[in-house]
Formats: structure tokens, sequence, C-alpha cells
């Protein structure tokens, strides 16, 4: 059954009010919980966090080797936590997990190798929602 969810505005950005669709996820490393909002990216490969989640998740974030990445505009500096779990809206899942240092907008991010292959996404931009269709797996 579709979890249906009215885009909200980008956390601290709330007086542009631009609309975004963003979901709750709980983020779990051992003993350690953050819950937060994500971004969902269909134009985002991998999902990212910030490295303040990063530091609350007892992740040692910057012992894991650099990598580079690209944007439209720019290089970033990322490094992969493998085998983070996930929860969202009660359904978990392992995924590998990109930390950037310095985003601002948004401390995180699910795309399309994370949350977009566990789930049918289908954004409604004319009613500012989306849905959220979990795959059945066996």
């Amino acid at each position: 059954m579709p979890i249906i969810i009215p885009f909200s505005h980008l956390p601290g950005l709330e007086r542009t009010g631009v609309l975004a669709p963003m979901v709750p996820v709980t983020f779990i490393n051992d003993s350690n919980e953050c819950p937060t909002f994500a971004l969902v990216d269909s134009g985002a490969e991998r999902g990212l966090i910030s490295t303040v989640i990063a530091n609350s998740l007892g992740i040692e974030w910057n012992k894991l080797p650099k990598k580079t990445g690209f944007t439209t505009a720019s290089t970033f500096t990322f490094r992969i936590f493998r085998d983070l779990k996930v929860n969202v809206h009660g359904h978990e899942f392992i995924m590998d997990m990109n930390i950037v240092d310095g985003i601002s907008a948004f401390k995180c991010i699910l795309g399309r190798k994370d949350l977009l292959r566990r789930a049918k996404i289908t954004f409604e931009c004319y009613k500012n929602q989306f849905q959220i269709d979990f795959r059945k797996y066996n």
C-alpha cells in the first residue's frame, strides 16, 4: 500500500517557501540512532549524509578514505560508509552511504541506488506530494 507524503520546506530554508519531497528517516549504526529528514532525489545516484549525522551515529568518518565526486557546478570530497541500517516508515534496509562535509541546505539525500531501488516513487508535484510504494521481498 503506497505511503502518501506531502512536500515540506527544506530545513533551514523555510522562509523561502520552497517545498520539496522530504521523508522521515532513521539511521542506525550499532547502538546509535539518528532520526532526521531526507530529500528524495531522483537525480542523485547514491544517498549522502552530513558529517554532523555521521558523528551522531558514532561513525569515525575522518578515518575513511577520501573520494572525489562531481556535480554540475563543482567537485566535492566524500567518504563511503558501508552497511548503514536505514528505516523509512517501518521499512528497514542496509545501504552504503556517502558522507560529505560542508553540505548546508539539507543534511541527507536518498537517491537511485538506495531508496529508489527499493520502492516505487511517484512525484505528484501539482499536488505537492509524493508516494512511496515499497517492493515486496521474499
